[in-house]
């Protein structure tokens, strides 16, 4: 046994037992979340409020979206922007973040999230009329304006009323989860061969620096909603295994339990089964910690050992029982 190892009173034994453990917690979530046959097909509406828990390892990528939005450069021109990655990656927690960010709201106004839809497009329902919807309600707009619109000029008039409502406005729009089955696949840019009132287009703005992001799983679909390849934005999972680790450590104390020590292979191991995905991080932190059997730090039956936090700024004495 290393010296590392003995400092922290943890047996080769013991760090074998974490990660077949850890390996059966994970394939229990994987059961209970349906993710390893299929990705998840029903959404969950999303709302604009920052996140419920802290965001770890995505620094940079805050700072682009601050730029993109902030960029004085460019202040008045209009621009769109696509994130997009796989399901858990953090997407809408990094638009959330962003959309409430003080110098954000300081400069657009109004704001707007929309949760895209989930059950219209099953119902037999236009997504680009449920989604128009949606922002004008959101704009202040009355549903008894709704109701007075003839069915065959529905997006038209529409497309009219957001044009009117959004005229001379530096408007920010987010659009989270948007998926092929929605219709809603067409670039936010002027076209003059275009017919008034068909297109989305119609009812963006164009000349007071608005700014519209949509967040996506579906590689080719991003490319459909975008001009420039440069206005993707892909969005990877984490390859800081400590900042995983931060986010399942969270998550562990927010529950009041004891999170497992910080041994590196249990962090190795956490970063290997969660892929780098702040959901999957999550997720199975709230699975209950497995409490290892009592571990002799030595041949005199001592079983006190120390835990290394992840900064490695503070420890503190173990207890008889472990929670991995």
């Amino acid at each position: 046994m290393s010296q590392e190892d003995s400092s922290r009173g943890l047996t080769s034994v013991g760090r074998n037992d974490f990660t077949h453990r850890f390996a059966d917690r994970y394939k229990e979530w994987l059961r209970t979340t349906g993710e390893e046959t299929k990705q998840e097909e029903d959404r969950v509406e999303t709302y604009s409020e920052l996140p419920a828990y802290e965001i770890y390892g995505f620094e940079n990528e805050i700072k682009s979206l601050q730029h993109f939005l902030l960029d004085q450069k460019v202040y008045k021109e209009f621009k769109s922007l696509v994130i997009v990655g796989e399901h858990g990656v953090g997407k809408t927690a990094l638009c959330q973040k962003i959309f409430n960010d003080d110098d954000v709201k300081s400069v657009y106004a109004p704001r707007i999230w929309v949760s895209m839809p989930s059950n219209e497009s099953k119902e037999g329902l236009d997504g680009k009329i449920c989604v128009l919807k949606k922002i004008l309600k959101a704009l202040g707009v009355e549903d008894s304006m709704f109701e007075s619109i003839p069915k065959e000029k529905e997006l038209s008039a529409l497309l009219y009323a957001l044009h009117l409502n959004l005229r001379w406005k530096k408007y920010m729009i987010v659009f989270d989860d948007v998926r092929e089955e929605d219709n809603w696949n067409e670039m936010l840019q002027d076209d003059e061969e275009k017919q008034w009132g068909k297109y989305l287009s119609d009812g963006f703005t164009k000349g007071s620096g608005g700014r519209v992001i949509y967040t996506t799983r579906d590689e080719n679909l991003a490319k459909k909603l975008v001009a420039e390849k440069h206005e993707i934005h892909r969005l990877w999972p984490l390859s800081d295994s400590y900042s995983v680790w931060k986010i399942y450590e969270a998550m562990i104390l927010e529950r009041e339990k004891e999170p497992p020590r910080n041994d590196k292979k249990c962090i190795d191991e956490l970063m290997n089964k969660s892929r780098g995905l702040p959901l999957a991080a999550r997720l199975l932190a709230e699975l209950d910690p497995v409490l290892l059997e009592n571990e002799k730090a030595d041949q005199n039956g001592s079983n006190e050992g120390q835990t290394d936090s992840v900064n490695n700024l503070t420890s503190e004495e173990n207890k008889t029982t472990q929670p991995l």
